[in-house]
C-alpha cells in the first residue's frame, strides 16, 4: 500500500489541539511567573514548628491555600481551559489516524513551545536544544511520511 497524506480535516485537527496546547503552556508559565513575583513568594510551605497534628494541619490548609492561588490565577485557568479544549480536537484527531501518526506531532508542539518561549518569555535555548529540535522535526517527517491508510480508518471514514 502506498503512503498517504494526511486528510485535511485531521491536519486543521491536529493543528488546532497542538496550538492550543502550546499557548496552553505559555500561559501557564506566565501566570507562574507572575505568581511568583508576588503572592505565592510570601506564602511559606513550612509552617512553624508545633504538635505533629497542628503542624500536618497547618500544612495541609497552606498547600489548599497555594493550590487555590494557582488555579485561580486567569492565566493558569486560561491555560487550563485551552487544553481541555485541545483534548477534544486530539480525541477528533485519534478516531480518523494511528496514534502511531498523531503522537509524534506532538513533539511539533513542543518545538513551538520551546521558539515561543524563547521569544516572549526570555527563555534561554542553547545551541544543543536547537540540534534537538532539528532531529525531532526529521523524525516526524520519517514518521509521517510512512503513513498509511488503514483499513479501520477508511471504515470510519465512510461511516461518516
Amino acid at each position: 500500500m502506498s503512503a498517504h497524506k494526511l486528510k485535511p480535516q485531521v491536519l486543521i485537527n491536529l493543528s488546532a489541539s497542538i496550538f492550543m496546547g502550546v499557548f496552553a503552556q505559555l500561559l501557564m508559565k506566565y501566570g507562574m511567573l507572575e505568581l511568583k513575583r508576588t503572592a505565592v513568594r510570601n506564602m511559606s510551605l513550612h509552617p512553624s514548628p508545633q504538635s505533629a497534628i497542628s503542624y500536618k494541619y497547618i500544612a495541609f490548609v497552606k498547600i489548599i491555600k497555594f493550590l487555590f492561588i494557582i488555579f485561580t490565577d486567569k492565566f493558569v485557568a486560561t491555560g487550563i481551559i485551552l487544553y481541555l479544549i485541545s483534548m477534544f480536537f486530539w480525541i477528533k484527531v485519534l478516531s480518523k489516524i494511528d496514534l502511531s501518526v498523531a503522537y509524534p506531532f506532538v513533539s511539533i508542539g513542543i518545538i513551538i513551545t520551546v521558539i515561543l518561549a524563547a521569544l516572549t518569555l526570555g527563555e534561554p535555548v542553547p545551541f544543543m536544544r536547537w540540534l534537538g529540535i532539528f532531529i525531532t522535526l526529521c523524525g516526524v517527517y520519517v514518521i509521517v511520511s510512512s503513513h498509511e491508510e488503514t483499513p479501520e480508518n477508511k471504515k470510519i471514514d465512510k461511516k461518516k
